[in-house]
C-alpha cells in the first residue's frame, strides 16, 4: 500500500546526525563572523621601551593592545586571545619575525601583520611581504605613518572578512536549501523547456524507486499513468508568470520494483513555469517548469474508506439507506425518461429477535451476513440490496418488464431463506415477509415507494408472515385505522374507558373458589364492548400495552384492597402481564411498592404470562421472576401447550401453576373417549410438581373427565362468566374458598 510521507517516514529519509552537525557548524561559523569586537593589536618586539611607547600611542586612539617580548611569548598569547593585527619586529633573539610569521600563518591565524623593523634592507622587506605582511615600516617611524598603516590594514582585513562572510553565507544558504530540498518528504523537480528532468531531489528513490541519475534527462510524461492529463499544461503551453496550477495525477513506480507496493501512487502536483527576462527586447523567455509532487495515496485511501463507510452497512457491506435512496432516485429518473417500471421490495425477517435473544447478538450478526449473501445470490447484477435496519432489508429492481418478475424474485428469496442456517452448533430456520411497491403504479418518488412497500410487508405479517404481497390503496386506510386505533387507546386510558372483570377459578370436586383471573375490557364509545383479543395484540405492537398494563395492575390492587376492607379475601387474583412489561428494569420494584402501598400480601397475587413470553431471554426472565417470587407473588404459565416450553427451563424457572389451553379442553367430548394430549399435560404438571388449571371448561362432561384424569382445578363458563366488581363481590360472599393447588 502506498505510504503517506507525512505519516510514515522511511529510515532512509531521516536527517542523519552528520548532516545536522555539519549544518549547525556552518551556522555557528557564520554567527562568529558576524559578532563585532573592538580591534585588538599584538605588539611583538624585544625592545621593552619601544613596546611601551607604542602601547601608549595606540591606546590613545582607542585600540586594545597586547605585547610580547619574543616570538614564543607571542605564540602563547595568540593561543589564548583573538588578535586582529600584529605589529612585528623582525630582529629578535631566538625566533625572528620571519619565523614567527610562518608559524602564525601555519596555524591559520587570520590576523593582519605590519612589520616595524630596523632591518630596512630590500631583501628583508620582500621576504616579509611574501610571508603575509600587509605593510613594512622602517624604524624609527613617525606616529602618523604607523596609525595610517594600521587603519589601512584593518580596513583591508575587514573587507577580506566581509568577503569571507558572504562566501560562508552563500555556502550555508546553498547547504540549507540543498538540505531542505533533499530531505523534503515531497518530490521536488525542475524540467527544462522540453519537459525533461534537469533536477530531482532524493525523495524520488523512496517514492518511485528511481535514482536521481536514472531520471535526469527523461521526459516527465514517462512517470505518468495518463500522460494526456498534464501534457498541455506542463509542456506545450507555458503558464503565466505568476500562475500556479495544482492537480492530482498518478505516477508509475519503477518497473520490476521488488520491495513495496508496485501499484501507481496518487500525488498532488504543483506546477509553475520558470522564465528569464531578455533585456534586449524586454520579453520573458520560457526556461522550463518546476514544482512539487506530494504523495497523497494514503489520504485518498482514507477518503475512499470514509466514503465507503458513509454509504455502506458496516456488518454486511451492503449499501445503506443513504446510498439506496440515491440509487432509487436515479432509477426513478431513468424510468420516467424511458417510460419504464421499477420495483421496490421491503424485506423483514420473521421472529429474528428470538435468535438474538436465545443465541446472542454475535450469532445474530453472523445470521444477518449469511442472509444478505443468500439474497445477493438471487438478484440480478443491476439490482441493489440494502440493509436499512436491524433485520430489515430493501431491494431495488430497476428495468422491470412485468410485475410477475418482481413476484417471482420475491418468492425465490422467501424460498431460499427457508433453508436452514448453521450458526455454530445450532441449526436455525429463518423466514421473511416481503412487501413490494411498483413505480409508477404505487408511487412517483422514493419515499412513497419505500413506505408503500413497508405497508405491504406489514400486511403480509398480519396474514401469517413468510409470504409475498404487493401494495394496494386499501392498505393506506388500514394503516390510518391502526394509527387512529393507537391514538384512541392512549386516550381511552385517560378517559377510563377500560374496565376489569373477574372470572372465578374453582376446584372441580366441590366448586370452591381457587382464585380469580382479572380480564380487561374496553368500553369503546363507537365500537361497543371490545374483548382483549380485539386490542391487546395492537397494544403490544404500538407499546400502549405498557400504560394499559400498569393501569390494570393498579386497578386490580385497588379492587383487592376494597374486598379485603369488606372482609372478603379471595385466595389469589391472577393478572396477565406482557413481555414488554417484564422487560422494564423497574417492573418488580414498582410492583412490590404497589403491594406495600395497598397493604396487600404478595401471595394474594399471581402473574400470568404465556409460554412464548416466559421463554424469551430465559436468563433475564429467571432473574426477574426470582425477584417476583421472593416477594411471595405466584407465577403461572398461561395457554400452556401452545408455545415452545423447554422442560429443563420449566424445572429451573420459579413457576407455580400451568394453565392448560382451551384448545385441549375443547377436544374432550363423550364420543372421542380418552384425550391423550390432556393426559400428557396433566402428567407433566404432576411430574414437575406444579399446579394445573384447565381453561375454557364449558360442559359437565369436560369437568368430570378432567377431574377423573387428575386435573383438580378449572375455569370457564360452566362455573361463571367474567363478572363485574359488584357481581364478583356477591359471588365471593356466596361461594366457599378452597385451597390453591
Amino acid at each position: 500500500m502506498p505510504t503517506d510521507t507525512h505519516s510514515n517516514t522511511s529510515k532512509k529519509n531521516r536527517i542523519s546526525k552528520s548532516d545536522t552537525i555539519q549544518f549547525l557548524g556552518a551556522l555557528e561559523q557564520l554567527q562568529e563572523m558576524q559578532d563585532s569586537q573592538p580591534p585588538r593589536l599584538l605588539i611583538v618586539d624585544d625592545d621593552e621601551p619601544y613596546r611601551a611607547s607604542l602601547i601608549v600611542l595606540l591606546r590613545l586612539v582607542g585600540y586594545e593592545c597586547l605585547s610580547a617580548g619574543s616570538g614564543s611569548e607571542a605564540l602563547a598569547l595568540l593561543e589564548r586571545h583573538h588578535v586582529d593585527l600584529l605589529l612585528l619586529d623582525l630582529l629578535m633573539p631566538c625566533m625572528d619575525g620571519h619565523l614567527l610569521m610562518e608559524l602564525v600563518r601555519a596555524r591559520n591565524q587570520d590576523a593582519a601583520i605590519i612589520v616595524i623593523s630596523g632591518d630596512s634592507t630590500w631583501s628583508s622587506a620582500t621576504k616579509a611581504m611574501r610571508r603575509g605582511a600587509d605593510n613594512f615600516i622602517r624604524k624609527p617611524y613617525a606616529p602618523d605613518e604607523v596609525l595610517s598603516a594600521i587603519k589601512k590594514s584593518l580596513e583591508k582585513r575587514e573587507q577580506r572578512k566581509l568577503r569571507e562572510r558572504k562566501m560562508v553565507r552563500q555556502q550555508v544558504s546553498e547547504q540549507l536549501h540543498r538540505f531542505i530540498v533533499n530531505k523534503s518528504p515531497d518530490f521536488i523537480y525542475i524540467l527544462d523547456s522540453k519537459g525533461r528532468f534537469s533536477f530531482v531531489n532524493e525523495r524520488i528513490r523512496l517514492l518511485l524507486g528511481y535514482t536521481r541519475e536514472e531520471l535526469l534527462g527523461c521526459h516527465f510524461s514517462s512517470l505518468l499513468v495518463d500522460a494526456t492529463i498534464t501534457g498541455k499544461v506542463m509542456f506545450n503551453t507555458p503558464l503565466d508568470v505568476k500562475k500556479t496550477v495544482t492537480l492530482e495525477v498518478q505516477f508509475n513506480k519503477k518497473p520490476g520494483l521488488k520491495s513495496g507496493n508496485p501499484d501507481p501512487i496518487t500525488v498532488e502536483l504543483t506546477v509553475q513555469s520558470a522564465y528569464y527576462r531578455d533585456f534586449t527586447n524586454g520579453r520573458h523567455v520560457f526556461l522550463g517548469t518546476y514544482g512539487v509532487a506530494r504523495d497523497i495515496s494514503r489520504r485518498k485511501q482514507i477518503e475512499s474508506q470514509i466514503c465507503y463507510q458513509a454509504h455502506h452497512d458496516h456488518l454486511t457491506g451492503l449499501p445503506n439507506r443513504s446510498l439506496f435512496n440515491d440509487r432509487l432516485a436515479l432509477a426513478i429518473k431513468q424510468a420516467r425518461r424511458n417510460k419504464g417500471r421499477i420495483a421496490v421490495f421491503f424485506i423483514d425477517l420473521d421472529h429474528f429477535k428470538a435468535i438474538n435473544d436465545t443465541l446472542g447478538h454475535a450469532l445474530g450478526d453472523r445470521a444477518l451476513e449469511a442472509i444478505a449473501s443468500r439474497i445477493e445470490n438471487c438478484i440480478r447484477q443491476g439490482d441493489t440490496l440494502s440493509r436499512i435496519g436491524g433485520d430489515e432489508f430493501v431491494l431495488l429492481m430497476p428495468q422491470l418488464k412485468v410485475q410477475r418478475d418482481a413476484e417471482n424474485l420475491a418468492r425465490n428469496i422467501v424460498e431460499i431463506l427457508q433453508e436452514p442456517f448453521c450458526l455454530g452448533h445450532h441449526e436455525v430456520l429463518i423466514t421473511a415477509s416481503i412487501g413490494i411497491a411498483v413505480y409508477p403504479d404505487h408511487g412517483q418518488d422514493a419515499n412513497t415507494l419505500i413506505n408503500h412497500a413497508d405497508l405491504a410487508m406489514y400486511e403480509i405479517k398480519g396474514r401469517g408472515k413468510n409470504n409475498v404481497g404487493f401494495y394496494s390503496p386499501a392498505l393506506d386506510k388500514e394503516h390510518l385505522s391502526n394509527l387512529s386505533f393507537e391514538t384512541e387507546m392512549r386516550n381511552a386510558i385517560e378517559r377510563n374507558e377500560f374496565i376489569i372483570e373477574y372470572q372465578p377459578q374453582v376446584r372441580l370436586s366441590d366448586g370452591s373458589i381457587r382464585g380469580l383471573e382479572a380480564l380487561v375490557r374496553w368500553q369503546h364509545p363507537t365500537r361497543g364492548r371490545l374483548a382483549p383479543c380485539d386490542f391487546i395484540g395492537k397494544a403490544e405492537e404500538n407499546q400502549t400495552i405498557l400504560p394499559l398494563g400498569n393501569w390494570v395492575i393498579e386497578q386490580v390492587l385497588r379492587d383487592v384492597r376494597n374486598w379485603r376492607k369488606r372482609g372478603i379475601d379471595p385466595p389469589v387474583v391472577a393478572i396477565n402481564v406482557s413481555a414488554l412489561q417484564l422487560r422494564q428494569s423497574n417492573f418488580t420494584t414498582v410492583l412490590v411498592e404497589l403491594l406495600k402501598r395497598h397493604n396487600i400480601p404478595g401471595h394474594c397475587i399471581e402473574l400470568e404470562m404465556t409460554e412464548n413470553v416466559i421463554m424469551q431471554d430465559v436468563h433475564d426472565k429467571m432473574r426477574c421472576l426470582k425477584k417476583v417470587t421472593d416477594a411471595g407473588i405466584r407465577i403461572a404459565i398461561d395457554d400452556f401447550g401452545t408455545g415452545y416450553s423447554s422442560l429443563s427451563n420449566l424445572q429451573r424457572l420459579p413457576v407455580d401453576t400451568l394453565k392448560m389451553d382451551q384448545s385441549f379442553v375443547d377436544g374432550i367430548n363423550p364420543a372421542a373417549g380418552e384425550n391423550s394430549m390432556v393426559a400428557i399435560i396433566i402428567a407433566m404438571a404432576k411430574g414437575l410438581g406444579l399446579g394445573l388449571i384447565a381453561e375454557g371448561v364449558e360442559t359437565p362432561h369436560q369437568a368430570q373427565y378432567l377431574e377423573k384424569a387428575g386435573c383438580c382445578q378449572g375455569q370457564g363458563f360452566l362455573f361463571s362468566t367474567p363478572l363485574s366488581f359488584r357481581s364478583t363481590v356477591r359471588y365471593l360472599e356466596q361461594a366457599p374458598c378452597g385451597p390453591i393447588q
